[in-house]
């Protein structure tokens, strides 16, 4: 009971996403609106702030490089040997591929942690994505890429980089740790001030947006196709890098908070990079969907098992 209602704020601002749209006040525009937003400013200022306060940790936690980047190579490998008993079709194992290991770490990775283990959780989450978010993006693409095509081209690899380098979120996680190494970790209080303005507003819309974007009566028939691969994603990805920091050990706040925030649901962009990719994206975006709705009973769950 303690960890479900340590998670129930997270479900009961969802549930204003879901009344705000009953209602009219949220539409497919405002919601897209509101993801720019978030997108291009709030969640880039509380990354940035957040990962430039990281200082020389970034360099003193090999183990959580190496645990990280451990499960973006085994994650993916495993969700395809599993995907193949069910189905030949490499739009969808590419799609399973894809997401086994990509989390919705931001919109609502950092509200949930934030939620569930306060300012640690959210310096534990900041070093997380400082350290492995580079790694997290090209890794699970290229695989998609290998399971789609058979192969990989240079050509591909550089389009990759080139897509992950205008990424707002990818580039506030660059410039933070940059920043970071370089011992430049306090910005002018003005400055500071205006980006935690920005950033403090993101977590409460990411989480309204989300639940806006949720429709329950389109569950049915996902779970009907997609159950294992949202089986694999809210609980076989969390214990796979579980049992890597049994090899790799970090702290128990940093251990916590990771394998928390791989309990996350499938990311949203997952559906848009699948529908660039020419994979399955009505399949991407039906295990985005179910895994959502399904992570408000399954991420007590893992909150009970850590001991959080």
């Amino acid at each position: 009971m303690a960890s479900f209602l340590m998670v129930l704020p997270l479900a009961l601002v969802m549930g204003l996403g879901v009344l705000f749209r009953r209602l009219g006040l949220l539409d497919e525009r405002t919601v897209h609106r509101l993801n720019s937003i978030l997108y291009w400013a709030a969640l880039p200022a509380l990354l940035f702030r957040s990962i430039l306060k990281v200082d020389q940790d970034i360099l003193s936690n090999p183990n959580l490089f190496w645990a990280a980047h451990a499960t973006f190579l085994i994650g993916p490998a495993l969700a395809l040997f599993l995907g193949r008993a069910f189905t030949s079709d490499r739009r969808v194992l590419a799609v399973s591929a894809l997401i086994s290991i990509r989390s919705n770490n931001v919109f609502l990775g950092i509200p949930a942690v934030m939620t569930v283990m306060g300012i640690e959780g959210l310096q534990a989450i900041s070093l997380y994505l400082a350290v492995s978010l580079l790694g997290y993006n090209l890794l699970s693409i290229i695989w998609a890429q290998l399971v789609l095509s058979g192969k990989l081209t240079l050509r591909s690899l550089i389009t990759t980089l080139g897509a992950l380098l205008k990424n707002p979120l990818i580039l506030a996680c660059l410039m933070g740790v940059a920043g970071s190494l370089a011992g430049f970790n306090k910005l002018p209080q003005w400055f500071d001030s205006a980006l935690k303005m920005v950033g403090d507003s993101g977590s409460g819309i990411a989480l309204i947006v989300l639940g806006a974007t949720i429709r329950f009566e389109n569950l049915g028939e996902a779970m009907k196709s997609t159950w294992r691969d949202c089986l694999f994603k809210l609980f076989i990805c969390p214990a796979i890098i579980l049992c890597a920091f049994q090899i790799w050990p970090v702290n128990q706040v940093l251990r916590n908070t990771v394998v928390l925030t791989s309990a996350m649901p499938a990311a949203t962009h997952n559906f848009v990079i699948a529908q660039s990719m020419e994979m399955d994206h009505e399949y991407a975006g039906k295990i985005v969907t179910l895994s959502t709705a399904l992570s408000m009973f399954t991420l007590p769950i893992w909150v009970w098992i850590l001991g959080i």
